[in-house]
């Protein structure tokens, strides 16, 4: 695994940014949007302590084959409210034994949240499988915003 790269998505929500934060730090909101498309997280599994050094920790399950499951045990090694939150995840299997660092950055303009989301390091052959399990997450978590915003 000597190419190693990181990824980078930047999206704008047409909600405030304290919704926006909620959405990533609440258990209960977690669990509606979490993963891809054809991917669920049962509430119960979601674990989230909002400190540096907190537990950031979820179950998804492939929806037509409840068998798949992907874990994710982060660790939270900044947590700066509305601002910033950076996990590390790792390492595992799933995380292919790296340590993978997620940095999701909230900026609010007018009323408006771009989110900027940065994630690696990882190999080059999984960047693209997970920018789009990213986009297609993020998908769901706008049209959820969008039923209240």
């Amino acid at each position: 695994m000597e190419s190693m790269t990181e990824l980078v998505i930047a999206r704008q929500f047409s909600a405030p940014k304290t919704a926006v934060w909620a959405a990533f730090v609440e258990p209960e909101i977690i669990a509606q949007w979490w993963g891809p498309q054809g991917w669920a997280v049962n509430e119960e599994s979601v674990v989230f302590e909002a400190k540096v050094g907190g537990r950031h920790e979820l179950e998804m399950v492939q929806i037509e084959n409840p068998e798949a499951k992907v874990p994710l045990k982060a660790v939270l090694t900044s947590f700066d409210e509305y601002e910033c939150l950076v996990s590390a995840d790792g390492p595992h299997e799933m995380t292919l034994d790296l340590v993978i660092e997620t940095r999701i950055e909230f900026k609010e303009f007018a009323g408006q949240t771009m989110l900027t989301l940065t994630q690696g390091p990882l190999p080059f052959e999984v960047v693209d499988s997970s920018t789009k399990a990213w986009h297609s997450a993020l998908g769901k978590l706008e049209a959820l915003l969008a039923e209240y915003f």
